[in-house]
């Protein structure tokens, strides 16, 4: 597989320098920093764990990153690379759900909790299928394709095999989280419209 082209690491980090001095200056922005943090500070934890179960995850099924072979740097590297659009594109959304309309406004740092719940989500559902996984490729004596004995050690195989199937566990969870979360945003501005109009139709409430 070719290297990784360095427009594909430095392009991403302009974007999100250029979101941290958007946010500082409109609030909505704020929100896409938030999913950025919060995706991608899980990403860098999870790939610290798949860079030391299998450094061949980032190194033989990803573009190589040239000169980058120790396991924190892959990790650090791939969970930004591998989570910051995602992260982005998640807060942005959430931060119109949270803006636009005529019901109440959410601000930004409610959002914390919710994401919060999401990143621990992503964690269980991860660990929970890294561990079911190994289980059953130990028992099941799995083993790769020929051509892969070349790439990988053998003794990795399963390892391979798990950090494959966790990752993409973890980016479904992220996605139907994403989503639960924006449903979460809209329900709850609605919730406080009408509790709102209650109040303006009957001051007693």
């Amino acid at each position: 597989m070719a290297p990784i082209e360095w427009q594909q690491i430095v392009l991403p980090l302009v974007m999100c320098g250029i979101l941290v001095v958007l946010a500082a200056g409109v609030p909505r922005y704020r929100f896409a920093l938030m999913g950025l943090v919060a995706i991608v500070g899980y990403a860098i934890l999870q790939d610290q764990v798949s860079a030391r179960l299998c450094p061949e995850y980032f190194t033989v099924l990803h573009p190589p990153i040239p000169g980058l072979t120790d396991p924190t740097l892959l990790g650090i590297s791939w969970g930004f690379l591998g989570g910051w659009w995602g992260g982005v594109l998640l807060g942005y959304v959430i931060g119109l759900l949270a803006t636009l309309g005529p019901n109440p406004k959410l601000a930004p740092r409610e959002l914390v909790r919710p994401l919060l719940l999401l990143v621990g989500a992503l964690a269980f559902v991860t660990a929970a299928t890294g561990v079911s996984v190994w289980h059953h490729s130990e028992m099941l004596g799995l083993t790769l394709d020929a051509g892969m004995t070349d790439l990988v050690p053998a003794e990795r195989h399963t390892a391979l095999f798990t950090v494959a199937c966790y990752h993409l566990v973890a980016y479904a969870t992220a996605t139907v989280g994403g989503v639960v979360v924006c449903v979460w945003v809209a329900a709850e501005r609605r919730r406080r419209g009408h509790r709102g109009a209650e109040r303006l139709t009957n001051p007693s409430v």
